[in-house]
């Protein structure tokens, strides 16, 4: 892979070193958001970043990573954006990733270590348009995923369950594995969130112990009440779905991909549903969700 840019501490470059915590431990924290161009205004804009700033911030806080400044982030993503942009590429996907940083051998960290702060950013990948008119087909894992109270809801780099559960088909027919607890609770995906609808009612998986709190999945729970009477965040049992009329799966960069079928379970699509995707489509209040350099 060569058509994407890497900024490691503000220095183009695509290499860290072998002692950096996050290489050794996973220790450190990502998020992942769609960037483009906007030719009337001139501009670049990055979907959602504050909501994103304020995830590393919390993110930081409970990992108890030193968290880089605003203004020293605004700067990086600036640079890397400027980049891409120079290079040809007018919309595309942004992912950050902070590890604690540099240590010696062994858990314990020093307190006063640096950050290591990285930028990376990728072309747009196509997708096929046709998937958010028909929808798409999903699967049940069978790795579970793993449950930590203080971790749960974070883009942490722990994402072993995520990687086990989706090596488990190369069959292209499957969109996406949908990951249970111990419980048989739904959780999320292994890169997406998930929403159920029966009628006029949404729901979405709680995520307490497992999983993560996407920003899409925050920003759909506040605009949804615009084509839905109500949202909930509650427990789904794997053996419930059958009581839902509808589903659909999340991400910063999908937006909103309506589910067909998961394992036997057909779903269908509503007016209600086609509306809320139209509402986060590329060409739709793209202003709303931009947030200009």
């Amino acid at each position: 892979m060569n058509n994407y840019f890497s900024l490691i501490n503000g220095e183009f470059t695509n290499s860290i070193s072998v002692l950096d915590r996050g290489l050794s431990y996973g220790d450190g924290i990502f998020e992942t958001m769609s960037w483009s161009f906007l030719k009337d205004k001139g501009q670049l804009g990055v979907e959602f970043w504050k909501r994103h700033l304020k995830r590393i911030e919390k993110s930081c806080l409970i990992t108890k990573i030193k968290l880089p400044s605003t203004k020293l982030l605004n700067n990086f993503k600036a640079k890397i954006l400027e980049k891409s942009f120079n290079s040809g590429i007018t919309q595309g996907i942004l992912k950050i990733i902070i590890t604690r940083g540099i240590g010696g051998r062994g858990y314990k960290y020093e307190s006063n270590m640096q950050p290591t702060i990285i930028f990376l950013s990728f072309p747009r990948v196509d997708l096929n348009y046709s998937l958010y008119s028909k929808g798409v087909r999903t699967r049940f894992c069978e790795s579970p995923i793993f449950k930590n109270h203080q971790l749960a809801g974070l883009k942490h780099l722990n994402r072993l369950d995520s990687v086990m559960g989706r090596s488990e088909w190369n069959n292209k027919n499957f969109f996406e594995g949908i990951l249970v607890d111990d419980k048989e609770n739904i959780i999320e995906g292994t890169m997406t969130n998930i929403f159920f609808a029966r009628g006029k009612m949404l729901f979405t998986p709680l995520i307490n112990h497992s999983g993560i709190k996407g920003v899409m999945r925050q920003v759909i729970i506040e605009k949804s009440k615009k084509f839905f009477e109500k949202v909930e965040e509650v427990e789904i049992k794997k053996t419930n779905i059958n009581s839902y009329n509808e589903m659909f799966i999340t991400n910063s960069i999908l937006k909103i991909m309506p589910v067909r079928q998961l394992e036997k379970k057909k779903f269908k699509i509503s007016r209600d549903t086609k509306e809320l995707i139209k509402y986060f489509s590329d060409d739709y209040k793209k202003r709303e969700r931009l947030e200009l350099l």
